[in-house]
């Protein structure tokens, strides 16, 4: 059985989430989530195995150096975003957005199509290298920024963002049998996701 905890951070409330299942791991890493996270995983005695991130936006990977090294555990993301995080290239990063800084990062490239009974899926669009995570069992999705509750779908104005593609990715998400959701930002949804998700490319077909 999967269980997922659930953390806000600063900045946009983006989300973080502790994932327990055939091995526990961290998706992304906001802003000014250390300590909370932290405190979790001793509470909880927890072993972490990795730090899986959705995409590269600053207010998703702010604490991600931080974790690994207090978790000592390795970070993964797609080719894409693990180059941009490499290079600290703040054009795509925008962690200067927030009035902050981000140092050159040692990510691992997420090469599996699948982690811990989770399905790792591309879903390029709010980002190049944008990804969601599956676990078809379950019917649990992490979708990052790619689709939010409610119909929500992440932007598409910032550097390698890409409508079409964010179409495409939705498209592919609708394709799944979702019954929770638990996005980038907003609530957990936690029953008929998959409705969330039509809405979603519903209301992307009248931009």
């Amino acid at each position: 059985m999967v269980e997922i905890v659930s953390f806000c951070s600063m900045g946009f409330s983006s989300n973080v989430f502790i994932v327990r299942g055939e091995k526990t791991f961290l998706v992304d890493a906001g802003i000014d989530t250390t300590k909370s996270i932290l405190q979790h995983v001793e509470s909880e005695d927890l072993e972490l195995d990795r730090i899986i991130l959705t995409h590269r936006h600053y207010d998703h990977t702010a604490d991600v150096e931080e974790l690994s090294k207090s978790l000592n555990v390795p970070i993964y993301a797609s080719e894409p975003e693990a180059e941009a995080l490499r290079a600290a290239d703040d054009r795509t990063i925008i962690a200067s957005a927030f009035g902050r800084d981000m140092n050159p990062l040692d990510v691992e490239i997420l090469e599996e199509d699948e982690y811990a009974g989770f399905r790792i899926i591309q879903t390029p669009g709010h980002t190049d290298g944008s990804i969601s995570m599956y676990h078809p069992e379950e019917r649990i999705l992490l979708s990052g920024d790619t689709v939010f509750p409610d119909g929500g779908v992440g932007r598409t104005d910032l550097p390698t963002g890409d409508m079409e593609q964010l179409v495409n990715s939705v498209k592919k998400l609708l394709e799944l049998d979702v019954d929770s959701m638990y996005p980038g930002h907003g609530h957990v949804v936690k029953s008929d996701a998959k409705n969330h998700i039509e809405r979603a490319l519903r209301f992307i077909s009248y931009l």
